[in-house]
């Protein structure tokens, strides 16, 4: 429909590999063949809207959902312990040719969650026991997770934590240096050390970790938060080939012909790797469909 999917690979026989393959080459900065795009973030709202004829099978909702999108990788929610859903998936059958990358929210994130947003900071400066606390319990999830994850095919973690917004941190560089990178790096041996690829998901404006994030081990940046100031192309020529990312189309603010000019670009600029397309902020009902259309004209078939 609006002449944005020239790369896609074709659908059939000896397709099997070609998208674990094209997300494994974006990642080592080789030339993937297509621009592979990958959803860390997809609703079930928006699965049993558009796939209401599988309700109640959520493999078999994101499996079809993963088609219809042409999508290279897809996120599964592991925050809920990985022993019931990566199980369930591998009985279904879906997937097996895709990336997989299971996300869990980490430490900000989850002590947010206890505590509420305004406690959560106080206590990080008053309390920093709690922060422990909370991060020595997530050590642990996260090893068992990993090895869950490695167990049933997938090949990636994201640690999922929104510690930015659109001015910058929450807390001070200096403060995330010496408090939350410590465990961020634990965390990035740990996923890497199960023989997994390690993403990192925030939104907002993360520019002055970012090279921390790569000290840690980290190899994919996701969504590069426009909104938030970050520049995909900037950021590419600061960092090169030390770091890929994902994301970068914002299906909240952008018209179907910004998008596919930002789609045209990408191609262009990334035909060596280092990019898994997709949305900035997620799938959801919330998106805007001429700008979801345009991003994946499949779903309208």
């Amino acid at each position: 429909m609006y002449g944005i999917d020239r790369k896609t690979p074709p659908a059939g026989a000896g397709e099997s590999k070609k998208h674990i393959q094209a997300i494994s080459d974006a990642l080592s900065h080789r030339n993937p063949g297509f621009l592979p795009r990958g959803e860390l973030f997809i609703t079930q709202p928006f699965l049993d809207r558009f796939f209401a004829d599988l309700r109640g099978s959520y493999p078999r909702q994101l499996n079809a959902a993963v088609r219809a999108m042409g999508l290279s990788l897809v996120g599964l929610d592991l925050n809920e312990g990985a022993s019931m859903l990566l199980p369930s998936l591998g009985e279904a059958g879906e997937l097996e040719d895709r990336f997989i990358a299971g996300y869990i929210n980490g430490p900000v994130s989850r002590l947010i969650e206890s505590h509420g947003f305004v406690d959560a900071m106080k206590s990080m400066r008053k309390e920093p026991a709690l922060f422990s606390e909370t991060t020595g319990n997530l050590l642990r999830f996260i090893e068992n997770g990993a090895k869950a994850a490695r167990k049933h095919g997938l090949m990636a973690i994201a640690l999922a934590d929104d510690i930015a917004g659109n001015k910058g941190l929450l807390f001070s560089p200096d403060y995330f240096k010496n408090t939350v990178w410590p465990a961020y790096r634990e965390i990035g041996e740990i996923i890497k050390g199960n023989g997994l690829s390690a993403f990192f998901h925030s939104d907002g404006d993360i520019r002055k970790i970012i090279e921390l994030l790569l000290q840690a081990g980290y190899d994919c940046i996701h969504p590069v938060d426009g909104q938030g100031g970050l520049d995909l192309y900037a950021l590419q020529k600061e960092f090169g080939e030390r770091v890929s990312f994902m994301g970068h189309i914002d299906v909240m603010a952008w018209d179907a012909d910004r998008i596919a000019s930002e789609i045209d670009r990408a191609e262009k600029v990334f035909d060596k790797g280092g990019l898994i397309l997709g949305s900035m902020g997620g799938i959801s009902m919330d998106v805007k469909p001429e700008a979801l259309r345009a991003l994946y004209p499949g779903l309208e078939e």
